[in-house]
């Protein structure tokens, strides 16, 4: 062979190999960008416990994220809530409106349940397109006295299991190999503290390790080929061998360490696997479910090469390092968590005052941004409390959980006063969690399809079956205007979106005839979406590590009669201030005066001409149509509108019962109105809560359409009243108030007010998010003098 020939062909195959790994790492590109092209939502709930006494109520906040930004979703505003029981079998639902983000919601624990472990899951229809769990699961336990153990609290029993995990997945013999460690009891939560050594064939030590109080941990030794090693460790005064069976004779090891800014990327083989892919490209792949960072490497000249990445090139969060093999494979993957960039933060003081039976703390939060749109949600507990014991918070359900395929006992853990010790111990519960959420072969192979839609609110389509002129009005509810569909001739169907009924609020809708008068209509009417869907999730943790003490007291928690009266009385209270806050709402977009009705005004006002003779002057025409003028200087009358449509004629207001007004709007400046001011203008609005009859009202005739699926209302969280506050079933598992919505003052301070009830000690759970993304996550313990 000639020598030329020779160089054309190790050219060609060099440029053959060069246009291939080209081309993969194009098709790596497209693929990923495909695949994650569609954003994504994350939602997490804050509940305001995690075990609920039969009786009581579960409080929620919940929040909905941009997955990328971490910020607020405005995509969606349905969020799905469900509690199901151990057989997936949905217990009680709820469809809660979000806006700006977050949303709230109440469930009654009440005679639905009986004691045992239920699941509460939120999320979004848009979720449902993506195999990363995205949405919010958690395990909360319902104790009744059935089901509670007669013993005082009792330990797990002794069995253990002990893994011993690769980092990145695998381990070779003749090199320095990493273990995560996972030590956890027969119900799968950790065994804290336990200390063991690795020893060999001849029983001589290699290393020791330790695991945390979570059972995590991490050993670091190098095997050697035709030894076999085991794990020995004591618990409960009992001696325990475990096998490391995982260590092969050939291949690639991923690890990886980090530096204050770098990370340092370490791939490893041995000289038995060099001599057979020294000449084999690899790639090794970063992201966050963002952007991917592409590094090609080889074996070509040595059996370790390390890489060196700036901690600032990296995503808050989650990075995800995957390294593929000459035929295009996933062969290994290791999860890293960059602290840096996460936006938290902690109350820097808090003070207490007690004036009469109300407790006022007031937390200060010195270096977050304040806005309208913030919210913290707190959870006030006794500070002894056993019964707050949820996996996540705010922060491990936005940056961990979306990214990883097992659930995370106390992942709270690591994203609360978080410290040195706290990231190492993340760092090793990644080295155990394998693969990521992300799974490659459906990049490749299966981008998710977006079969499920963004939801804001329930839409409707209607078909007239029979209609004289095609228009249409639908009267307002509570969160939504009236409107008027104005159909083309040649069409009969029409649609309308976002809206937002409440529990058992009815569309109330009417056909206008040639003659402007308002007939019943003969619509059909598709609502979407008319079901609670359902997701499925993975079996989460359970919450609980004991079997709880039975206190005699359990029989009889609870004074029902004096929490009755309680809620009559409060309910009457708050009825006074919602229409106050109503009227103060309407008032700051009137031009004009407000008369908000209420049931004594319907009923002490016969008609319209009594009611309009207290503001203007009301005259009767040669047919006894009724006209109204203006008193004094200011002629003319007075331009009228019935939920926002002019009437053409007074016929329509005098034929409408005073029963179903909401409030009157008198402008008798015309302020605002543009073309209407002269003479002045009359808004008259029908109440959107008063069920309107199918047979109308004198010749006014309505047909109410009952939506499959409303929205549920915001209510106030009543605490039950216990029969004592001084026993220690209370201190463990009352409740002492719960607080979904607050926000900071201009002093950048959370002001909480709740009733006292006589306990020294307590705990606010506080959870929440500022506008620029800051998250809140704390625990606050007060002392009442």
């Amino acid at each position: 062979m000639s020598k030329k020939l020779f160089l054309t062909i190790v050219f060609t195959i060099c440029c053959s190999s060069f246009f291939y790994a080209q081309q993969f790492q194009d098709s790596l590109i497209t693929a990923f960008k495909t695949y994650t092209n569609s954003p994504r939502e994350t939602t997490y709930a804050h509940l305001n416990k995690s075990i609920f006494i039969k009786g009581e109520t579960l409080g929620f906040t919940a929040y909905a994220f941009d997955k990328k930004t971490k910020k607020p979703s405005l995509k969606t505003s349905n969020l799905y809530c469900v509690i199901e029981d151990q057989n997936k079998k949905i217990i009680q639902s709820k469809l809660i409106r979000i806006t700006e983000g977050r949303g709230h919601g109440l469930f009654n624990i009440d005679s639905l349940y009986t004691g045992g472990q239920y699941t509460f899951k939120a999320y979004t229809n848009w979720q449902k397109n993506f195999d990363e769990p995205n949405f919010y699961s958690e395990i909360i336990e319902v104790v009744d006295d059935q089901t509670i153990s007669k013993n005082k609290d009792t330990n797990l029993e002794s069995k253990i299991d002990a893994q011993f995990l690769p980092e990145s997945g695998h381990a070779i013999n003749d090199v320095s190999n990493v273990f995560g460690i996972v030590i956890k009891d027969n119900l799968g939560f950790g065994i804290p503290n336990i200390e063991g050594h690795i020893v060999d064939d001849k029983k001589n030590t290699v290393t020791n390790f330790k695991v945390n109080q979570l059972g995590i941990g991490s050993v670091s030794f190098t095997p050697k080929e035709n030894e076999s090693y085991t794990a020995i460790l004591t618990h409960n005064d009992k001696t325990n061998s475990f096998k490391i069976n995982n260590i092969e004779p050939k291949g690639i090891v991923l690890s990886i360490k980090h530096t204050a800014n770098k990370v340092i990327v370490n791939l490893k083989t041995n000289r038995a696997t060099h001599k057979t892919i020294k000449k084999n490209k690899y790639t090794l792949t970063i992201h966050n479910g963002e952007v991917l960072k592409i590094i090609n490497f080889d074996f070509t000249k040595q059996t370790e090469l390390t890489n060196l990445i700036k901690t600032s090139e990296l995503k808050p969060g989650v990075n995800i390092f995957t390294v593929f093999d000459q035929s295009n494979k996933p062969i290994l993957e290791r999860l890293f968590f960059k602290y840096d960039g996460l936006k938290n933060s902690n109350s820097n003081l808090a003070t207490v005052v007690k004036q009469e039976d109300t407790i006022i703390a007031t937390i200060s939060y010195k270096d977050v941004f304040i806005s309208n749109e913030s919210n913290f949600s707190v959870s006030i507990l006794p500070a002894q409390t056993k019964a707050y014991n949820h996996h996540h918070n705010i922060i491990s359900s936005t940056y961990l959980q979306p990214y990883i395929k097992g659930k995370v006992e106390n992942a709270k853990y690591y994203f609360t006063d978080i410290n040195n010790q706290k990231k190492y111990d993340l760092n090793n519960l990644l080295i155990t969690q394998g693969w990521s959420s992300y799974n490659w072969f459906n990049i490749f192979n299966n981008p998710p399809k977006t079969n499920f839609v963004f939801e804001k609110g329930i839409y409707f389509k209607a078909t007239a079956n029979k209609t004289e002129t095609n228009n249409f009005i639908m009267y307002p509810l509570r969160y939504n205007n009236s409107s008027v569909f104005n159909v083309d001739t040649n069409k009969k169907t029409f649609e309308q979106r976002h809206l937002y009924p409440i529990n058992d609020e009815t569309l109330n809708i009417a056909e206008l005839n040639k003659k402007g008068k308002i007939k019943s209509p003969k619509l059909y009417l598709q609502f979407y979406p008319s079901i609670i869907p359902t997701i499925s999730t993975t079996s989460n943790l359970k919450n609980l590590r004991h079997k709880h003490q039975k206190p005699n007291i359990l029989n009889n928690p609870f004074l029902e009669s004096n929490l009755d009266n309680t809620q009559m009385l409060d309910e009457v209270i708050i009825e006074a201030s919602k229409r106050e806050a109503r009227l103060e709402e309407l008032r700051r977009t009137s031009w004009g005066r407000i008369d908000l009705w209420d049931t004594k005004k319907r009923q002490r006002t016969p008609n319209w001409a009594a009611y309009f003779s207290k503001w203007y002057r009301v005259s009767r025409g040669q047919y006894g149509e009724m006209t109204i003028s203006n008193y004094g200087s200011r002629d003319g009358s007075p331009t009228i509108f019935l939920n926002d449509i002019r009437l053409s004629s007074l016929d329509q207001l005098s034929s409408l019962p005073m029963s179903t007004i909401d409030y009157v709007e008198l402008n008798k400046q015309g302020l605002g109105e543009g073309l209407f001011k002269d003479g002045g203008v009359i808004r008259v609005y029908t109440d959107p809560n008063l069920r309107i009859l199918e047979n109308g009202y004198d010749g006014i005739t309505f047909q109410s359409y009952k939506p499959p699926l409303t929205f549920s209302d915001d209510k106030k969280f009543y605490m039950p009243i216990y029969s004592s506050y001084k026993s220690n079933f209370y201190k463990h598992y009352g409740v002492i108030d719960w607080l979904p919505i607050n926000s900071l003052n201009q002093n950048k301070e959370l002001v909480i007010k709740f009733k006292s009830v006589g306990v020294k000690r307590i705990n606010l759970y506080i959870e929440g998010i500022t506008d620029d993304g800051t998250f809140i996550s704390e625990v606050k313990t007060i002392n009442i003098e």
